[in-house]
């Protein structure tokens, strides 16, 4: 579909002609709801916003941010109070350094995750892209950060699936950061730097024994001198009891690295 926003001499068109081109593109391809599918009505405002992407019924279940109090070290949310570390990161520490999140799993949230990661709704990343920018930006502004990494599938699940959803996560934000600032970032974002060598089992039904013992030697470094004192932010879609991350943070941390946070899209 071709957006005509320029004329013959490549100057851009009257923002009426835009708004024109827009509705006439929205009445013949009309906008769905991302989760139900019902039609959308024809916005005419810049950006994107939920409005954008889910029809009223479904916001009005809630999409909620990740937002204080939560767990200082895993994230976990509590209902009241203040941020501190839990009881649990008390006694039993994880290995990533930080967990933080673009939403809190709650609301509408755990419908339409499973949604993009075992229904391919793909297109459910028009709305992912901004969330996830906008958390790494939140959250780890400050933070030195040489490598961004989605946590790899084994190439067998890869196969099954048709595509690794963490990677979907994070493949444009090295372009939206330079969208808003001007300029390339500082880090990148690297989908060789971790292996996933082992095929595992679902983690669903599993107690968190049963996951670490799972995930137990499932991940490698091909390259540790590329990690080697480097601070590295892991990208997944959902931190639920944390098994999965805080074993490639092992892999990462025995290959040399400084230090790993966790950035996901939902914190359980």
């Amino acid at each position: 579909m071709f957006r005509i926003f320029t004329d013959r001499h490549g100057k851009p068109v009257c923002d009426g002609l835009k708004k024109t081109v827009h509705i006439v593109e929205a009445l013949v391809f009309p906008d769905m709801c991302l989760n139900c599918r019902a039609l959308l009505p024809v916005s005419l405002g810049p950006g994107f916003s939920d409005q954008t992407f889910f029809c009223g019924a479904c916001r009005a279940r809630g999409l909620p941010t990740f937002d204080p109090p939560y767990c200082r070290m895993c994230g976990h949310l509590f209902d009241t109070g203040d941020t501190h570390v839990c009881e649990t990161c008390l006694t039993d520490p994880p290995v990533v350094h930080r967990v933080r999140a673009a939403l809190a799993y709650q609301g509408l949230v755990p419908e339409i995750v499973p949604l993009f990661k075992y229904h391919a709704r793909l297109s459910l990343t028009r709305f992912f892209d901004s969330l996830m920018f906008n958390a790494l930006d939140r959250h780890f502004r400050d933070t030195e950060i040489h490598w961004i990494v989605p946590v790899p599938l084994h190439p067998k699940k890869l196969r099954q699936r048709g595509f690794n959803q963490s990677f979907l996560l994070v493949r444009r934000l090295c372009d939206t950061y330079e969208r808003h600032f001007g300029g390339r970032p500082g880090w990148q974002v690297d989908a060789s730097v971790l292996k996933r060598v082992r095929y595992t089992h679902s983690q669903t039904g599993l107690d968190i024994a049963s996951r670490k013992n799972n995930l137990k030697n499932a991940f490698q470094v091909p390259d540790p001198a590329r990690v080697k004192d480097a601070g590295i932010l892991l990208v997944d879609d959902v931190y639920t009891t944390g098994a999965t991350c805080n074993e490639a943070a092992r892999a990462l941390l025995d290959a040399g690295a400084a230090r790993v946070d966790v950035l996901v899209l939902a914190r359980a």
